[in-house]
């Protein structure tokens, strides 16, 4: 009967050992992959608000992005027109239009400098005098979302209405194809498309062709062919984000 109770013992241990070494080794063979952390500055134009060292894992899509940015400014995903700029010395705003993509598709690292244009008209970043700079009280954001709740319940209580088919129609008008311009940042291009652009928020926008290769497509925005230049030649904008050259000015390097 000793021996028995011996073997079956033995049995159970060699069991026991045999599960723990099992587990273990799925465990240690299958780690958990953590994304790296990356560290972004936002500012929100309109409002004239900055929310420093902002941290996103590198596979967060612009559209889920736009979602956490909006707990923190109030601008609604559709209103928000999020770019990013990649080049400190040049400043280029370079438009994220594609929601789908990642911040890895996007190759941002930390360090960058994010900028948020809210395209709604009525909207209170539309309604600020953000060309007097004296005019608006520049806000620290707070952390979470204290910071903007209180400066917006000073504002208004309303809702603001989307973007319409008519945003920017009229500074469009200004625009023809082929017009040369120059970008708030002071880089040189080319019209090469003027309209809406469905995937995009309602209004009206300009394709782009960029003097030099510091934009982020070759005239494809979301699946969309507007026109076609080289790689990263392609820049999208509102009308108000250009000035249109002068004859005198326009054999500007091409």
């Amino acid at each position: 009967m000793g021996s028995v109770c011996v073997v079956e013992l033995w049995m159970f241990s060699n069991i026991y050992f045999k599960i723990k070494n099992l587990i273990l080794f799925f465990i240690f063979s299958n780690p958990t992959k953590t994304m790296p952390t990356i560290i972004v500055n936002v500012e929100h134009r309109g409002l004239g608000m900055n929310f420093p060292e902002l941290r996103f894992q590198g596979d967060i899509t612009i559209e889920k992005m736009k979602m956490n940015l909006m707990m923190k400014t109030g601008t609604e995903p559709q209103n928000m027109e999020l770019s990013v700029v990649y080049d400190n010395e040049s400043k280029e705003e370079v438009l994220l239009a594609d929601d789908s993509k990642t911040l890895d598709d996007y190759d941002i690292v930390s360090g960058m400098n994010f900028i948020i244009v809210d395209t709604s008209e009525a909207s209170i970043s539309n309604n600020l005098n953000m060309n007097d700079v004296n005019t608006v009280k520049k806000v620290e954001a707070k952390t979470g979302d204290s910071g903007f709740a209180a400066f917006r319940k000073k504002q208004t209580k309303k809702k603001r209405p989307p973007a319409t088919d008519d945003t920017e129609k009229e500074e469009a008008s200004k625009f023809q194809i082929g017009d040369r311009i120059k970008t708030k940042s002071g880089n040189l291009a080319t019209v090469r498309f003027i309209g809406p652009i469905e995937p995009l928020p309602k209004g009206y926008f300009l394709g782009v062709e960029l003097d030099e290769p510091v934009g982020k497509n070759d005239g494809e925005v979301k699946g969309v062919r507007l026109f076609q230049v080289d790689e990263n030649k392609g820049a999208v904008l509102r009308p108000s984000a250009a000035t249109k050259l002068e004859d005198d000015e326009s054999s500007l390097k091409k």
